[in-house]
């Protein structure tokens, strides 16, 4: 049986004008989900239009259509318009989402995964691709990650917010209809992200902006171009 991974350490991409911020004042932006799926049209490794769903079905399905029913004075009465209604020829269709109408403020992170062996084989590859695809930013390394996920966690109670945190499930966009999703499953294109995420609810979320305190004692910059590799005591090259 393959045993379970551990988390080491998280990457942040950073664009660079906010790069010093998040060292020196650990200031950390959290767009919603809404923001990310507006934002696939301009960048879609960051944005993602499925961001949010609560179903999915990527094709292999029939959509047919009739004009809305506007008013019924019963469910046996919407039912019946239903049925009579001038319903078009089924045509093919693919990328169906749900949404809920739900919304939420997201942190994303890389996370360093290693699992759990007897080897000293303790070595985890940063993905060619995520290091290609965010380029033009900065990376951070986080070599502590629980006293990270505890300033945050602070900073949120004091603001008496709530806040769950996971690692990012994927799954395909095939001919399956997958149901009951969340704020932590994404389509399986993004899975080169290996991403741990934080997400923080609110009763109209926005772009929410926290300040976490210097973490130049449990952060430092990164080049992924020349460091590849991570270890559980840190990096190796």
């Amino acid at each position: 049986m393959e045993k379970e991974s551990k988390i080491y350490g998280f990457i942040k991409a950073i664009e660079k004008q906010y790069f010093d911020s998040f060292i020196n004042n650990g200031q950390i932006c959290m767009n919603t989900a809404k923001w990310f799926r507006d934002y696939e049209k301009n960048d879609e490794n960051i944005g993602d239009s499925a961001e949010g769903a609560i179903v999915s079905f990527g094709n292999g399905f029939t959509i047919s259509v009739a004009d809305p029913i506007v008013d019924y004075a019963s469910e046996e009465e919407r039912k019946e318009k239903i049925r009579k209604s001038n319903w078009s020829i089924p045509f093919l269709a693919e990328k169906l989402r749900m949404f809920d109408g739900r919304d939420a403020n997201i942190l994303s992170l890389y996370a360093i995964t290693l699992p759990e062996s007897d080897d000293n084989e303790n070595k985890h590859l940063i993905p060619k691709k995520f290091i290609d695809e965010f380029s033009n930013h900065r990376f951070a390394f986080i070599f502590n990650p629980e006293i990270f996920i505890s300033r945050i966690t602070n900073a949120l109670i004091s603001l008496d917010k709530y806040m769950e945190r996971c690692i990012v499930t994927y799954y395909p966009l095939d001919n399956v209809m997958r149901k009951d999703l969340s704020f932590f499953h994404k389509q399986d294109r993004y899975s080169y992200q290996n991403e741990y995420r934080l997400v923080l609810y609110d009763e109209n979320p926005k772009q929410r902006i926290i300040n976490i305190g210097s973490l130049d004692d449990i952060c430092i910059e990164i080049d992924l171009n020349k460091h590849n590799y991570f270890d559980k005591f840190g990096y190796v090259i």
